[in-house]
């Protein structure tokens, strides 16, 4: 079996690469061993939130023109400013046609009401989290009320306005918080603390949900400019639900951010799919590549857990596996590896020096920068320190980067996923 390009992992990195690819013409085949970070991401893209002393970034580009000289190892010098504005305008437009619009503030980063009420910088957000209305709407100083659902488990209002009402960004706005009926809870067939983000969201599928919640919203909050509702307006059909609750209730509604399974990351991974597939690549889910077959300075075939012994050939490869919540990376007692090829890791040799003193360390964690080392052209070196010419690597696989203490975890995946795309066009002899 023998493809141009396969695409290891099937996250923000993978996906972004094996479009780019797939619009060129390639024949591009995309690895997903199982969930990806993108079932528990905001649905928001990070591009560069925070500068290394803590202070938030409005300007992202002017901090990472200067990157290169104050992190020349970081991945989106690996890329070039002009090729990460290429790529997130990319991937704006790719979603923009599967009908997920993100919104932008020009250049600037603009803020996200996380599920604890802090605000959160960030450079892309669905419009149903933040969009111009909302962002016109602030500056009038609005009445904001946080709703969620009665007996609902995995959203805190008071916890979220608490945290709103000391933001300076608050301090014109009276927030207060409500709880209103499930809409068709009869029909689940399951008490309410039970049910997660994603068996709400397929009531707001159905109309009558869309007017019982519109009622409930009027009655529990009159006097509200604003509303924030869990992010769960619906699976398919929530361009549509959104415009017809403000439609019924006269108010700004926006969707906040919930814990996992995450809806708007949800919708996000769902898009980029359907966009691959209509492109003509092919995802193959639930199978992982576990090694791979190496001639010449080069990976000729790799293997994975479902085609056993049968050999998949490509010309190209992009390592797009995550960071070690997904796998990418995995620690031993006694080092850390990445598990599919054995390429060479930066990481502290003494497991001690891994994790700071605290949780939320205010020094974040050393172990979130650690990653596969590259070269200028995202190729990861093997433990001899030789690259393999048709290997690439993209996202959080990536040493040089802390996608927390940054905030630029997605603006990275897509970025590198992009760039590795390019690099592998630029081996083909083709301009990108």
């Amino acid at each position: 079996m023998k493809y141009d390009v396969l695409v290891i992992g099937g996250g923000l990195a993978g996906l972004t690469a094996a479009l780019r690819l797939a619009q060129a013409g390639r024949r591009v085949a995309v690895f997903s061993a199982g969930m990806s970070a993108l079932h528990f991401s905001s649905g928001s893209i990070d591009l560069w939130g925070r500068n290394p002393d803590g202070r938030v970034e409005y300007e992202p580009f002017n901090a990472l023109a200067g990157l290169p000289g104050l992190r020349p190892d970081h991945p989106y010098n690996r890329c070039g400013l002009e090729t990460i504005r290429a790529a997130l305008s990319f991937f704006r437009d790719e979603c923009a046609r599967e009908g997920l619009k993100l919104w932008a503030n020009g250049s600037r980063n603009h803020f996200h009401v996380t599920a604890l009420g802090t605000l959160k910088p960030t450079y892309f957000s669905p419009d149903t989290v933040y969009n111009d209305r909302i962002h016109q709407a602030f500056e009038q100083g609005p009445r904001v009320a946080i709703l969620t659902f009665e007996g609902y488990r995995d959203f805190h209002p008071e916890l979220a306005a608490a945290s709103l009402r000391r933001h300076p960004l608050f301090q014109k706005s009276p927030v207060t918080t409500g709880r209103i009926r499930l809409p068709l809870k009869d029909e689940t067939g399951r008490p309410v603390h039970e049910l997660r983000s994603i068996d709400v969201g397929r009531l707001f599928d159905r109309d009558q949900a869309v007017e019982e919640t519109a009622a409930a919203i009027r009655r529990a909050a009159p006097e509200a400019d604003m509303v924030g509702l869990p992010a769960f307006i619906g699976l398919a059909g929530y361009a549509r639900v959104l415009p017809r609750l403000m439609e019924l209730t006269g108010k700004i509604i926006y969707e906040v951010p919930t814990l996992p399974p995450s809806i708007l990351g949800l919708r996000m991974d769902q898009a980029l799919k359907n966009r691959l597939a209509g492109q003509g690549g092919l995802l193959i889910p639930g199978d992982r590549v576990v090694g791979g077959e190496i001639r010449n300075g080069r990976l000729a075939s790799v293997e994975t857990q479902m085609y056993g012994p049968v050999r998949l050939a490509a010309d190209h490869f992009i390592l797009a596996t995550g960071s070690f919540f997904s796998g990418g990376l995995v620690s031993r007692p006694d080092r850390m590896v990445e598990p599919v090829f054995g390429l060479e890791i930066r990481s502290e040799p003494l497991r001690t020096h891994w994790v700071g003193r605290r949780f939320f360390d205010p020094g974040s964690h050393p172990f979130l920068s650690y990653g596969v080392e590259t070269d200028e052209r995202l190729r990861p070196r093997m433990p001899d320190g030789r690259p393999l010419d048709n290997l690439y690597a993209a996202g959080a696989v990536l040493a040089g980067y802390d996608p927390i203490a940054e905030a630029s975890g997605g603006g990275v995946a897509v970025a590198t996923g992009y760039r590795a795309a390019l690099l592998v066009l630029e081996e083909d002899g083709d301009r990108p």
